[in-house]
């Protein structure tokens, strides 16, 4: 089956319906992240966690407490399949081949049409590793050592530049001009502020650089 470099958490899956098949916990992290997502979220399986019983009882998953039927993934948008019943992953691998849906079954690459990496997110930093299915162990040992490399001050510092990009843009007409403010931040005195926790006069130092950058480009 081809493989689809297709990442749910890079997408804004409001309103898509989307199946989970299983109710153990690898079938609960495939849901929390559906729901991070916005996903319309169905989950079939007989038994389920106490997260995922929590989750129907709240209404923010509809649970389907039985075994899997054909007509169940009518209308899904993306699948997962997370169960041991070899039978049953086949099934959900031709269906969803079938009928063109993305089509994940946990920890069988070869039935896969999307593979999901290891993921890290903190504010609007977000980290993916991807091994190409070969072992979703390494990728979350490698996303680990990448995320312990990420500090508060460089969330923060992210969140910052953020919000001076629409008056960046505003004063300074060139992409080139815009580029260069941001590196001069991120090298500067800007980043060293927020490297100790001094935000509010990061943010004064950031500005001030803005207009004297504006008035040499006027």
């Amino acid at each position: 089956m081809r493989r689809y470099a297709y990442y749910p958490v890079f997408l804004d899956l409001q309103g898509r319906r989307c199946v989970v098949i299983g109710g153990g916990h690898i079938a609960q992290r495939k849901v929390t992240t559906l729901l991070s997502c916005g996903a319309h979220v169905t989950v079939i399986s007989p038994a389920v966690t106490p997260r995922l019983a929590a989750y129907a009882k709240q209404s923010k998953i509809r649970h389907v407490q039985r075994r899997l039927r054909s007509n169940d993934l009518q209308g899904a948008w993306l699948i997962y399949a997370a169960t041991d019943e070899q039978t049953i992953n086949q099934l959900v691998a031709r269906a969803g081949l079938r009928r063109r849906i993305f089509t994940n079954v946990v920890d069988q690459p070869d039935l896969c049409s999307f593979i999901t990496p290891a993921i890290m997110q903190r504010g609007a930093v977000t980290v993916a590793i991807s091994t190409g299915g070969a072992s979703p162990v390494m990728a979350k040992k490698i996303r680990n050592t990448v995320a312990r490399a990420i500090r508060r001050e460089d969330v923060a510092m992210v969140q910052l530049l953020a919000s001076l990009r629409p008056l960046t843009k505003a004063q300074l007409q060139q992409p080139q001009a815009r580029k260069r403010y941001f590196e001069r931040l991120i090298a500067g005195k800007t980043y060293a502020l927020v490297r100790a926790g001094l935000l509010k006069p990061a943010r004064r130092e950031a500005r001030e650089l803005l207009q004297q950058r504006a008035s040499s480009a006027s």
